[in-house]
């Protein structure tokens, strides 16, 4: 019992509508020479079908013999006609067309003069020859005999259609149907033997030919054969040129009101053109007139049963949406009473539910009245099971599972085959996330071997590893890789089942299998080379009448609607599941699980390339509120009333538009079933892995992505994240001169005045020349110089020239003099650039206020310091005796309340001082003191045991003593 009404019709949803490209039935036939050509003398370049099929009416097959002689009359006056063509022509006069006076008579008596006219003596002879030799069954002496009477002789049929029949005999079917169509050129009256053609070429595969052979049959058949007509229609369909299968099947539907089957296939074309809405009217126009007879006796129309009602659910059903299933209840309930005589049941409209079709309906029936109880006994209820399949989809449609799963349950107790049903019911219960239920009829329908294909087979893998069956999601999916080992989603799926069940071998081998899957881009050489083959192999099947390619536009179809609304629910469903599917993951991720890092970034990845193939996402003007994506609908049709109704109804300041909208948006909140917070975090967190797994520079790319995200970056958290993110994988790629200086600027600019800031510019930048030129950029130095004016023009409440724009809200703030981090900030920049004076005068600044911070005072020692050895120094010892005691001030303020570091820091600090200024018994006398701390500090990242030590093996070594700088070398230097 099969679910689609339309049983031996593929329905396409996205076929094209092909017809309005067809210009006509052209025909190209290619033949060897040209002394083939003689034999033919009315073939035409184009079939005129439509104007041989104009005059189909209801009249017999057969014709009568009254018709015969009134043919003969017609072909006296056709000779009369030809004598007086003949003087027309001679006295240079045009001919008149003689091909509308031919009638079926004048091709019959045609064809007798062509059979019965006098034959060459020696045609004759090799004729008769052929076919004794044809008889006794030599092939190869009748085909020589038949190719020499053909030479003699290009207009014999009989050589023609019996050379053809020997290749059919011999099992060469194409050139067989090739020369039958030579034969039937000769003799083009002959309707059987068109349609005989027409079938050998659809059994090859020529489908244009047959179409064009079943043409010339109708051509030559006065009657208008419905089956030609048929068959012609079935194989425009076949060949997508729907509305020349259309318009055959509208005629036949004409022709034979009251054929179920010819409904059934013009529903088919109206599907296969996404004419839905046409099919179920159709189907309504006929329930319409078999409910409520038309008045008018000579109307016909089909018998409206339950197959015809199991039709019109399925098109309900193909249009997706919670109308359609509405609509689909309501019209099983009133065709069921009608068929089941239940029409004044009136009663079961105040119920909602389907209970009426099942063992409830005994409770309602105790209400009624006994007369109404004893006429309810001898009426029947119950639904066929496709019909009640049906009803079941629909409650599902609507998000009623429990009146769903009543129908579903009535599948499970018929004895029957019906594993088409069942795993269609198991289907639309995954779909709607109902995996445990979805379970108990998949694996029923597994026992079919007819249902236990590939798809079932994933569907029970994934239920399965919904509901924690690990165990027999693994059977499922090895399963299915063993017809279908490129399934990428399978082996991932089959990864996370061996994760769990403890293999975690098997899962790294599948994770990195699909890793290599993915970066494989370049075609298979063997592949290219089997369709290569493939191609020359079929030159020689060449139909003598070449197929016309469809010709498609370059503009992609648009989905209807109702495809719109199910691909978007479809991938709802998807992302949801490998979401579910990442959670799954998280507990093995939080304890650094390696494999469930690399399952859940396979996954992830696949999200990702989602979000980012939505335009809508990345708008060109980023500073536009994020509104949700727009998703366009065709409008509603209007006639010319509605139209002027709502032109004065604008004019007149009044707007309906909500009944005509043009487009709608999705949730601001939320795409595909994830919020935007979430899609941001599943971006953040691969960035994050893909660099944590040495794949930083891909990392970045997503990072960059992200910052495109209108969504994303319309947030100022989401945005500060990103930025903060990209300045870390800046660092890390040594990025200081681009991506740092304009990550970092970022972060100051939004966060004016701010001390944590500051310290966190200088935090961004390493040791080394390099960074330390990246760190006293000019730029850097103009922009915290503005920075400091705006913050003076606070505190002295006016103006400064050359001062930034303050955008910090400082209303509400109390703000010292001075700001420390500030001038910190900018001495250094400045006494990185050399100019130490400049330097001194803002570290004055910051000393009068802070002159208990030891960084401040060892700076400014710094700064003295190396102003002292400069070349224009104007009193070098007073600066450098300023420089050591704000050095040694420094050490005093450091030393209260100091860890070992610290104390460390400080005999480094002064030991270096001294070994710049020369003096080494000093310097080397801090430097040891440095060395002490070594056993005790244990944390190698801040021991400055090593440079102490390089630094006083190289002042040993000068001066003389390498003895003790070998000794130093090797207690502290090596390794």
């Amino acid at each position: 019992m099969s679910t689609n009404a339309f049983d031996d019709q593929d329905i396409d949803l996205e076929a094209v509508d092909a017809s309005r490209l067809d210009q006509g039935d052209d025909i190209d036939i290619s033949l060897s020479s040209d002394s083939d050509l003689g034999y033919i003398d009315d073939l035409e370049h184009s079939d005129d079908d439509r104007d041989a099929e104009s005059n189909i009416d209801n009249s017999p097959l057969i014709s009568s013999d009254d018709d015969d002689m009134d043919g003969m009359n017609k072909d006296d006056d056709l000779e009369d006609f030809h004598f007086r063509d003949a003087l027309r022509t001679a006295g240079n006069f045009k001919s008149k067309n003689k091909k509308k006076y031919a009638s079926k008579s004048y091709w019959k008596r045609k064809m007798m003069r062509n059979t019965d006219r006098e034959l060459n003596p020696e045609v004759r002879f090799n004729l008769s020859r052929a076919n004794e030799a044809f008889v006794k069954n030599d092939f190869q002496s009748a085909l020589k005999l038949y190719e020499e009477v053909i030479k003699q002789d290009p207009k014999n049929f009989s050589a023609y259609k019996t050379l053809g029949e020997i290749y059919k005999q011999q099992g060469d079917l194409d050139k067989c149907c090739n020369l039958w169509i030579l034969a039937a050129y000769i003799q083009p009256y002959d309707t059987q033997f068109w349609c005989n053609i027409a079938e050998l070429s659809t059994q090859l595969g020529h489908l244009d030919q047959a179409i064009h052979c079943y043409g010339r049959a109708l051509q030559s058949d006065s009657s208008k054969n419905s089956n030609i007509i048929l068959q012609r229609a079935l194989l425009y369909k076949e060949r997508r040129q729907y509305g020349r299968a259309l318009e055959g099947f509208q005629r036949l539907h004409q022709k034979y009101p009251t054929d179920s089957n010819v409904v059934k296939h013009l529903a088919s074309v109206y599907v296969e053109q996404k004419r839905i809405n046409d099919a179920i009217n159709l189907y309504i126009t006929i329930l319409d007139k078999n409910i409520y007879p038309p008045s008018n006796s000579k109307d016909q129309y089909p018998v409206f049963g339950w197959a015809e009602l199991n039709i019109l659910c399925e098109l309900y059903m193909q249009q997706h949406s919670y109308k359609s299933c509405r609509d689909g209840i309501k019209t099983i309930k009133i065709v069921s009473r009608w068929i089941q005589n239940r029409t004044d049941e009136s009663w079961w409209d105040k119920i909602d539910d389907d209970s009426e079709f099942d063992k409830r309906r005994f409770l309602i029936l105790k209400t009624l009245s006994a007369s109404q109880q004893a006429r309810a006994k001898e009426k029947f209820y119950d639904l066929p099971i496709d019909i009640r399949f049906k009803l079941g989809c629909f409650r599902l449609g609507v998000d009623q599972k429990d009146e769903s799963l009543r129908h579903f349950d009535y599948l499970l107790e018929e004895t029957d085959d019906i594993s088409d049903l069942l795993f269609e019911a198991g289907k639309s219960l995954e779909a709607h996330g109902y995996y445990e239920e979805a379970l108990t009829f998949l694996t029923r329908a597994s026992v079919s071997d007819e249902q236990n294909g590939p798809e079932l087979i994933s569907l029970l893998g994934k239920c399965f590893l919904e509901v924690g069956d690990y165990q027999q999601a693994q059977e499922a999916y090895k399963s299915l890789l063993v017809s279908d080992y490129e399934n990428l989603d399978a082996k991932l799926a089959l990864a996370e089942a061996y994760y769990h069940l403890g293999n975690r071998q098997e899962s790294i081998n599948l994770l990195e299998d699909v890793s290599r899957t993915r970066k494989a881009t370049e075609p298979n050489e063997d592949e290219a080379k089997d369709d290569t083959m493939t191609e020359e192999s079929q030159e020689d099947k060449v139909s003598l009448i070449k197929d016309k390619q469809i010709i498609k536009s370059n503009k992609s179809q648009k989905p209807t609607e109702e495809e719109r609304l199910e691909i978007e629910e479809n991938a709802k469903r998807k992302v949801l599941e490998k979401l579910r599917r990442m959670e799954r993951l998280g507990d093995a991720i939080q304890q650094k699980e390696r494999v469930a890092i690399k399952a859940w970034m396979q996954l992830a990845s696949q999200l990702i390339e989602m979000f980012m193939s939505v335009r809508s996402f990345f708008p060109r003007d980023k500073n536009r509120a994020f509104k949700g994506i727009v998703l366009y609908r065709r409008k509603k049709s209007m006639g010319i009333d509605e139209k002027l109704a709502r032109i004065y109804n604008l004019c007149d300041g009044i707007s309906n538009d909500e009944n005509y909208p043009r487009s709608y948006l999705t949730s601001t909140n939320e795409y595909r079933g994830l919020s935007y917070d979430k899609w941001f975090m599943i971006f953040v967190q691969y960035a994050l892995f893909l660099c944590r797994y040495d794949n930083i520079d891909y990392a970045v790319q997503i990072i960059e992505v992200a910052k495109e995200v209108s969504v994303f970056i319309q947030d100022k958290y989401k945005e500060t994240f990103l930025n903060m993110i990209r300045l870390v994988f800046g660092i890390i790629r040594d990025e200081n001169s681009g991506v740092v200086m304009s990550q970092v600027r970022y972060f100051l600019s939004n966060n004016q005045f701010s001390p944590f800031i500051y310290k966190f510019f200088a935090f961004c930048f390493a040791s080394g020349c390099e960074s330390w030129e990246t760190f006293a950029n000019y730029n850097h130095q103009k922009f915290f110089l503005r920075q400091l004016k705006a913050f003076d023009s606070i505190t002295s409440h006016k103006k400064i020239t050359g001062m930034a724009t303050i955008t910090a809200d400082v209303s509400n703030l109390h703000l010292r003099h001075e700001h420390p981090e500030l001038l910190y900030i900018y001495a250094n920049l400045l006494g990185g650039s050399r100019s130490y004076v400049s330097s001194i005068v803002y570290l004055n600044r910051a000393y009068k206020e802070y002159n208990q911070d030891p960084m401040i005072c060892f700076v400014l020692g710094l700064a003295h310091v190396h102003r002292s050895m400069q070349r224009l120094s104007n009193n070098r010892h007073i600066q450098l005796l300023q420089g050591v005691s704000y050095i040694l001030e420094y050490r005093n303020l450091r030393r209260k309340n100091a860890t070992s570091s610290e104390l460390q820091e400080v005999e480094y600090n002064l030991g270096r001082l001294f070994h710049m200024i020369g003096l080494t018994s000093a310097a080397c006398y801090h430097y040891n003191n440095v060395l002490t701390y070594h056993e005790e500090l244990r944390d190698t990242s801040y021991d400055l045991s090593m440079e102490s030590a390089y630094n006083l093996a190289l002042i040993y070594n000068i001066s003389g003593n390498t003895l003790l700088a070998r000794d130093i070398t090797e207690k502290y230097l090596t390794v």
